[in-house]
């Protein structure tokens, strides 16, 4: 909660600079969402002022407003920060600063607040080296002093909690000789304690108590009870070890803050440090009290991430819509004839090539047919491979470029024939047989890639679950049958069923990998899988999973995929 006040100083200096700014204030006139956003922003309504920021986002880029439109993103990834979404804060924070310009001087108070929000739920992720990176980029783009106090203040904390400590205090001894911090007497009780506190870490003999004292009673004087709860805190490690009844006192006064405040972090945290300190009884109290509100805090926090998704669905539409406006159509067109002219050319070579190759193994198959009867079998199930991978790989690789660049608005020749000419190493690689690993490093990423390269302004596709955290414990070749799967329906789906919208759900559940994937096509109402789908049961089956069609559904299709995280 204490960083989340940091970040909320960040937006209290933007949202006045933009009172003072007349341009602005006329951009927002004719956007009513956007000042209902702030209104129950204000009253601390995040989930209602998450839509309508998302609204006025999608106002704002119809409008070609782009510096409106990120700020209305970066708002919505702070409410997702403060909601514990912090994957989703990064990528709001991310699109926003894509549409800001770090030319224009109005457009870089914005990306300062960016880049902090941006620190904030890096540093939330535990990566504190790139948080750091983030808050510098924030310090680079501002000329305000308090925020470059406010800066340098979490760089120092992400340097304590990556346990470098002399780096940590280096920065709070020269913040307190800043002539900004000591006429702040908030901002100087804050970095004071920090910095004991932060000596206490590296030494745990350290006799800090003055500067923790002293940051109490400023704290006191101000009435300042956030700082209150982190002195109670800090006072409370301080005397775990060194006088008990010092520390449980002083852990009790936080809680009282704590609640005060209406804080779940700064709960949580107090229940764990009274479970060590109290005596069985009331220890049993507190760890039940911890339990009841983490789950809350779970739960909470995986409903807004399913329902931010959802919300999202208007500004990616928008946002499509924005694209389309400053392609080229003529120059799209005529680039994609000659291209699919190219390609035709390249399958008619590919087929050739793969039936000639069949030609000449099936002749010397026939000459030794009589001396290697006992390897028919496996020659047959060596066919069927080779098979398998000219589908999936050479067919479908030419379908995911041709689907490329249907949908991109502009296109390079050149990378389109690099592409292509993938296409024509992953053919020549069939004939040695080499391992597949394709998909095997950042298995998050590339298949998001994939699935992104098929959505286009006639099919619309909803990604939701797919994060890195999902796939760490999936073995490699699972994550490879899972691309190839993924491709397969994408594939079959653009080319049969007729869909506008896609939906692909990914979750974890019972250590179980669950993919749910409806569309709103023409659906199947006699299932009958042809080589694709029975090559999606298959590698499915392989997985010791399960494939499940429901086709009761005549204006579309559902599937449910299921198969087990420790396969053997």
């Amino acid at each position: 909660m204490r960083k989340i006040l940091f970040f909320g100083i960040i937006l209290l200096i933007t949202s006045c600079q933009q009172s003072n700014n007349k341009e602005i204030e006329r951009d927002n006139l004719d956007n009513k969402a956007y000042d209902t956003a702030w209104d129950f922003y204000e009253k601390e309504v995040y989930d209602s002022a998450y839509v309508y920021f998302n609204k006025a986002y999608s106002e704002f880029i119809k409008n070609m407003n782009k510096n409106q439109a990120a700020k209305c993103l970066i708002n919505m990834g702070y409410i997702s920060y403060y909601k514990g979404d912090w994957f989703g804060s990064q990528e709001l924070n991310i699109e926003g600063i894509k549409l800001l310009n770090p030319q224009i001087k109005s457009e870089k108070e914005t990306l300062s607040s960016a880049y902090n929000s941006l620190g904030q739920s890096t540093h939330e992720l535990g990566i504190y080296k790139e948080a750091i990176n983030y808050y510098k980029k924030a310090i680079d783009f501002s000329t305000e002093k308090d925020v470059y106090i406010i800066n340098q203040n979490n760089i120092a904390n992400s340097y304590r909690y990556d346990k470098q400590y002399d780096e940590a205090i280096k920065i709070y001894q020269e913040l307190l000789k800043d002539k900004n911090t000591i006429e702040n007497p908030k901002e100087y009780a804050r970095i004071t304690d920090n910095l004991g506190y932060t000596k206490w870490l590296k030494d745990n003999k350290s006799n800090v108590i003055n500067e923790l004292n002293k940051a109490l009673n400023i704290r006191l004087k101000e009435n300042d009870l956030w700082g209150q709860n982190a002195s109670y805190a800090h006072l409370t490690d301080y005397f775990s070890n060194l006088d008990h009844k010092k520390a449980l006192d002083y852990a009790y006064k936080r809680k009282e803050i704590a609640f005060e405040n209406k804080s779940v972090g700064d709960k949580l945290e107090v229940y764990q440090q009274l479970i060590l300190l109290e005596n069985p009884t009331n220890a049993k109290q507190y760890f039940e009290a911890y339990q009841k509100l983490n789950d809350s805090i779970q739960l909470e926090r995986n409903r807004a991430k399913n329902q931010f998704a959802l919300v999202r669905y208007d500004s990616e539409k928008n946002r499509a819509d924005f694209l389309k406006a400053e392609a080229e159509n003529e120059k799209k067109k005529n680039d994609i004839l000659k291209l699919y002219i190219l390609i035709g050319l390249l399958i008619v070579l590919f087929v050739f090539g793969y039936f000639l190759y069949r030609k000449r193994k099936q002749k010397l198959e026939q000459e030794k047919v009589l001396l290697q009867q006992e390897k028919v079998l496996e020659v047959k199930k060596t066919e069927l491979k080779y098979s398998k991978k000219v589908h999936d790989k050479v067919a479908n690789g030419i379908y995911h470029v041709m689907s490329d660049i249907e949908n991109k608005s502009e296109f390079n020749r050149d990378e389109i024939l690099d592409k292509l000419e993938v296409v024509y190493e992953i053919s020549r690689d069939i004939s040695y047989d080499k391992i597949d690993e394709n998909q095997q490093e950042n298995f998050a990423e590339k298949l998001a890639q994939l699935i992104s390269s098929y959505d286009s302004e006639q099919v619309k596709i909803f990604l939701i679950g797919n994060e890195k955290e999902l796939w760490k414990k999936v073995k490699d070749y699972a994550k490879t049958e899972v691309f190839l799967v993924m491709q397969e329906l994408l594939t079959n789906m653009k080319k049969h069923s007729e869909a506008s919208r896609v939906i692909l759900n990914f979750k974890e559940e019972n250590q179980q990998i669950i993919i749910n994937y409806s569309d709103d096509g023409i659906g199947i109402s006699d299932l009958k899988p042809k080589n694709g789908l029975q090559n999606t049961v298959s590698r499915i089956s392989n997985l010791n999973g399960d494939v499940i069609f429901e086709t009761e559904n005549v204006n579309g299709l559902k599937i449910k995929i299921i198969f087990p995280i420790q396969l053997t």
